[in-house]
This record gives structure tokens, C-alpha cells and sequence, in this order.
């Protein structure tokens, strides 16, 4: 009986797929959902990994599903967060221009209502701005990071456990029974 493959290559492509669909900006928001994003990569480690199975290997296992996915959060926390601080040193925050067009777009409307004071939008600008330059400092980069690597391996996981309900085992070949004559 042979020993089952190595799930290092799978996990590490499957984490990679996981750190640019959460560290890309604009493809991130496939996390808003449910951390879809983070959920298909699990899938997609699970499914790398179980194609490197032949006949003769022990069968694929729940185990394996959750070893697997949880390798692949850890691997698709760390490269989300390098990506992501790589692309606000090199272009700047591109999320924090998204969301403050979004907010004053916001802002405007409900001014024009004139149902919250204009004292109150004032504050909320200066959260936002506060709030995003403190995720820009080494500390709000850790922060994010000690985050990612406890809710991207869960998420993960619970991909790899979805994508071994999907696909299952693989059944040993079906020997054909002798014939009788």
C-alpha cells in the first residue's frame, strides 16, 4: 500500500489562489460574501490535491480535507496580507479611495434630506480617515495579519470539508469478476 501525497503543493497553490482573491483590490469583495473567496480556494486545494491520488493509495479522508484547508488559510493569510501591503506602498490605498467616494456620494444624499446633522458627517470623515491610516502603519498590518491567520485557515477548512462532500473518496477500481464458462 502506498503512502498518500505530499499536501504541501497543493496547499501552497490553493493559499496563493486564496491570498490574490483576498489581496487583490476589487476582487476582494468576493469575501463580503461569506468569505466566498477564501471558501472556493479551500475548495480548489482540495481538489488539486485529491487528483494527485492514484488507485493504489490509501482513500482520501475528512482529515485530509481539514489538514489541507487549514495549510491553505495559513498560506492565503500570509500572502494576502504581502500582497496587499505591497500594493498600498506601490499605488496607495486604493480601497480607501473606493469607500471614501462611496461615503461622500452617501454623505451628500443624506445631507440633502437634512435629517442628521452636518456636525455628525463631519466626525464620520475624520473616523474613515483615522481608521484607514491606522491600518496603514506596521501595527494595523499586524493587526489584519493576526486576523487573517485565525479566520482565513477556518474558512478554508471549512472549503476543504465542502469540496470533500462534493467530490468524496475515490473508489478503488472495481475488478471485474471472473467468468464462468
Amino acid at each position: 500500500m502506498f503512502e498518500k501525497p505530499s499536501k504541501f503543493r497543493s496547499a501552497l497553490i490553493g493559499g496563493l489562489v486564496i491570498g490574490a482573491v483576498s489581496g487583490l483590490p476589487g476582487l476582494n469583495l468576493l469575501n463580503c460574501c461569506c468569505c466566498a473567496g477564501i471558501v472556493l480556494g479551500g475548495m480548489l486545494t482540495l481538489h488539486l490535491y485529491r487528483q494527485e491520488f492514484t488507485p493504489e493509495m490509501p482513500p482520501l479522508e475528512s482529515s485530509d480535507a481539514l489538514i489541507i484547508g487549514i495549510m491553505a488559510g495559513i498560506v492565503g493569510a500570509l500572502a494576502s496580507t504581502m500582497l496587499s501591503a505591497m500594493l498600498t506602498v506601490l499605488f496607495g490605498s486604493v480601497e480607501e479611495q473606493l469607500v471614501m467616494n462611496f461615503m461622500e456620494k452617501f454623505l451628500h444624499r443624506m445631507e440633502q434630506s437634512g435629517g442628521v446633522p452636518p456636525e455628525s458627517f463631519d466626525e464620520l470623515r475624520n473616523q474613515l480617515r483615522m481608521s484607514f491610516a491606522e491600518s496603514r502603519t506596521i501595527g494595523g498590518v499586524l493587526r489584519g495579519l493576526v486576523f487573517a491567520l485565525i479566520l482565513y485557515p477556518i474558512f478554508a477548512m471549512l472549503g476543504g470539508l465542502i469540496g470533500y462532500g462534493i467530490w468524496g473518496r475515490r473508489k478503488p477500481p472495481v475488478a471485474e469478476p471472473p467468468q464462468s464458462m
